[in-house]
């Protein structure tokens, strides 16, 4: 299930599972190899929202872990929706990873549409002599929700916006929280606080950036203030940075900080650092799509292609940056995706390792789908490419009068032109029609390269108009593959030079895409 339709899936899902219930338990309490959806919360609202229940059916601790109360803090959420993938030793993992879904799909602090004293719903929680109760629907049910389960931990993974240690606020202005860890140091041991601030600092190599503890406790009518105050159990809000820190970097260090915690109180026993997706034949159940977001990658770019592949309930999507383009962790996963914005720089920073990372998961059966900067960076020509299915670009330097030398791969901003698919594209894109107008900007002109070692690729769609900006140009985009199709190795390659994903009426054609080259062989897991 897609990170944007727990909502929408949850209850019937929850139907499903409860008639499948005594087979669960039966089947699957002898292995910690995956996440349990057992519930919902909210059902039928606007707010609806998935509840993920790992229980290992060994006494242990019960710990919560909540993300997205705040939306427009997405790695959290992001972080918690992997950390339910994680296998347990003992006790029970409850993870919530979008608690407040309208605000997150909004990308605003606020929750929509409530009242004004209800809007930030981190502050509408009990805490004694000041709130009995909780304010609003949705701290309500998510209140009665925590008491019922009595956790033994909470955590609440956040985001600041600037870091804590470097930043200078102006007069009347308080501090950012970014890149702490705050908790109640009178009621609680140290130990776990100590080794969950060294996992996150040894990711972090500026001092600036540094991870500090904050132990006066959470904020008043917090929902962790809740639960030390009221249920008197021990609780901490995790925040990572956004400023200058893509999602990856930030949800890499949430997972290091719960990493810590659970194996701290032996609720794991091997590193679950950079496990994203489900062991096991759970698996097979959706498409692992990793979408490169680094240098190199456009941030409007990857925004568009996870929220085009998270409107299909059977993909589900994680971040990678640079760091994370290594064969131990895209093995987790059917597919990778590198989008638009510029190949070389993709390339450059992925690295050699990176790039030898990619051309062995494809080669071993995995997916990889280029769209523009990603399509040059699979091809055959540059000295940087991955070489993974056997186009050449047309590019160059020539002359032009009165204007000097011009490189030929750039043809100016973004026009629509026309693309013809082909009956095998027809057949891999049968939700869409055969003529198309699609937007284009700068992506590779392709013609057979004659590698040797790659096989010849298979034309999906042919670009039947051309964008023309220098008179040597002319002729040479007009009847040239837009899409191409080809195998490496046991894995399958796309590579799309315009942009359906952020064209109106051809978004479907990138989930497509995603089922054409995924991974099939469950033995590869």
């Amino acid at each position: 299930m897609s990170f944007k339709h727990l909502r929408i899936m949850g209850s019937v899902r929850l139907v499903v599972v409860l008639l499948l219930l005594p087979f669960l338990f039966s089947a699957e309490k002898a292995s910690v190899a995956g996440e349990r959806e057992l519930k919902s919360l909210g059902d039928g609202k606007s707010w609806q929202t998935a509840v993920y229940i790992n229980d290992s059916d060994k006494p242990g601790p019960v710990v919560i872990v909540i993300g997205g109360v705040h939306g427009n803090e997405p790695a959290g959420a992001r972080a918690a929706y992997q950390i339910r993938h994680w296998p347990i030793q003992k006790g029970k993992l409850i993870v919530i990873p979008q608690l407040n879904v309208a605000a997150l799909d909004a990308n605003t602090r606020f929750t929509p549409d409530a009242i004004d004293e209800e809007k930030d719903l981190n502050r509408n929680f009990p805490y004694l002599g000041i709130a009995e109760h909780s304010r609003g629907e949705i701290a309500k049910e998510v209140w009665q929700f925590v008491v019922d389960q009595n956790p033994d931990w909470l955590f609440d993974l956040h985001e600041g916006y600037e870091f804590n240690v470097s930043h200078q606020p102006k007069s009347g202005q308080a501090k950012s929280v970014g890149s702490t860890i705050i908790c109640d140091v009178s009621r609680q041991s140290g130990a776990m606080t100590q080794r969950m601030l060294a996992a996150a600092n040894q990711l972090v190599s500026d001092p600036d950036r540094q991870f500090v503890l904050k132990g006066r406790g959470p904020k008043k009518t917090t929902l962790a203030a809740a639960v030390i105050n009221v249920l008197d159990k021990p609780a901490m809000i995790l925040e990572t940075t956004h400023q200058f820190q893509r999602l990856p970097v930030r949800t890499r260090q949430h997972r290091a900080m719960m990493n810590a915690a659970l194996r701290q109180l032996g609720m794991i026993d091997a590193d679950c650092l950079h496990l994203m997706t489900p062991a096991g034949d759970i698996k097979r159940q959706k498409s692992y799509v990793a979408v490169y977001d680094d240098s190199g990658a456009s941030e409007r770019g990857v925004k568009t292609v996870t929220g085009v592949l998270e409107n299909d309930c059977d993909i589900e999507v994680a971040h990678l940056d640079a760091r994370d383009i290594r064969e131990e962790i895209l093995s987790q996963f059917d597919v990778v995706l590198f989008g638009g914005g510029s190949g070389s720089k993709e390339a450059a920073a992925i690295g050699s390792v990176g790039s030898e990372a990619v051309r062995h998961f494809v080669m071993n059966g995995g997916g990889y789908v280029g769209i523009c900067a990603g399509a040059y960076l699979c091809s055959a020509h540059y000295k940087w490419s991955l070489n993974l299915i056997d186009t050449h670009v047309f590019t160059g330097t020539k002359q032009v009068e009165g204007l000097g030398p011009k490189s030929m791969w750039y043809r100016g901003g973004v026009t629509t032109q026309r693309m013809q698919l082909t009956e095998r594209g027809q057949d891999v894109f049968e939700e869409v029609g055969e003529h198309l107008r699609v937007r284009y900007h700068n992506g590779p002109i392709v013609s057979p390269r004659g590698m040797e070692g790659l096989n010849p690729y298979t034309v999906l769609s042919w670009f039947r108009s051309e964008k023309v900006l220098y008179p040597p140009q002319e002729g040479t985009m007009i009847n040239t593959p837009a899409i191409v199709i080809g195998d490496y190795g046991k894995g399958k390659v796309i590579s799309i030079s315009p942009h359906p994903e952020s064209t109106d009426g051809l978004e479907s054609m990138l989930p497509s895409a995603i089922r054409a080259v995924r991974r099939m062989d469950s033995s590869d897991f």
